[in-house]
C-alpha cells in the first residue's frame, strides 16, 4: 500500500498540470455589503433558531420573501390581498441560498436587496443576509419572479412601467451574472 501511495505522490509531483502556476477561479459570492442597494432590518425570533443555536436554513427563505415584498409594497405599488385582477402577480419560479456563516437569535439582521436581471416578464433578486453591521453576508440567496396574468397565470408580455420605475433604484446588473 505505501509503495502505491509513494508512486502516486511521485506521479502527481512530476505531473505537468502541477508545474503550471496555481490560480484560483475566483467566483463572485456577492457577500460584500456594498453590492446591495436596499436594506431592511429584521429582528430574529427565538423560534428562528434550530437545535444547534443558529437560524434554521429554511427561515432564510422567509427573510428573502420579507425583504422583496416589503420593497415591492413600498416602491412598486404592490397591494397584498388585492382583488384587482387587472394587475399581474409575481410567482417564484426558482430560488437558492448559499450559506457562509451562522446567524442567531437575538441578533438583528439586515436583509440587503438588489435586482440582477430584468426580463420581459421576470425579475431576478439577489439577497444578502447580514448579522448586524457585518461587512460580509452570512447568507446570499435569491429568487426569480415571473409576472403572470392574475386570472390565466400566463407570463405577461412586458413588465408594467410602474414596476420598472420602482425597481430602477436597486438595479445592480453585473457582467458576471
Amino acid at each position: 500500500m505505501s509503495r502505491r501511495l509513494s508512486l502516486l505522490a511521485n506521479q502527481l509531483h512530476t505531473s505537468s498540470a502541477l508545474k503550471r502556476p496555481l490560480t484560483l477561479n475566483k467566483k463572485e459570492t456577492f457577500r460584500d455589503r456594498s453590492f446591495y442597494k436596499h436594506f431592511l432590518p429584521i429582528q430574529t425570533r427565538w423560534s428562528d433558531n434550530d437545535q444547534y443555536g443558529h437560524i434554521n436554513n429554511s427561515i432564510y427563505y422567509h427573510y428573502f420573501d420579507t425583504v422583496v415584498n416589503d420593497y415591492l409594497i413600498k416602491h412598486c405599488e404592490l397591494v397584498p390581498g388585492s382583488q384587482d385582477t387587472s394587475k399581474p402577480i409575481g410567482l417564484v419560479v426558482t430560488s437558492y441560498a448559499d450559506f457562509y456563516a451562522p446567524a442567531s437569535y437575538p441578533h438583528m439582521i439586515h436583509a440587503g436587496l438588489s435586482i440582477t436581471k430584468v426580463g420581459n416578464s421576470s425579475i431576478a433578486y439577489k439577497i444578502g443576509i447580514f448579522e448586524g453591521e457585518q461587512p460580509l453576508a452570512a447568507v446570499v440567496g435569491g429568487y426569480t419572479h415571473v409576472f403572470v396574468d392574475a386570472i390565466h397565470r400566463k407570463p405577461i408580455k412586458k413588465i408594467p412601467d410602474h414596476l420598472l420605475k420602482g425597481i430602477r433604484p436597486i438595479l445592480q446588473l453585473s457582467e458576471s451574472l
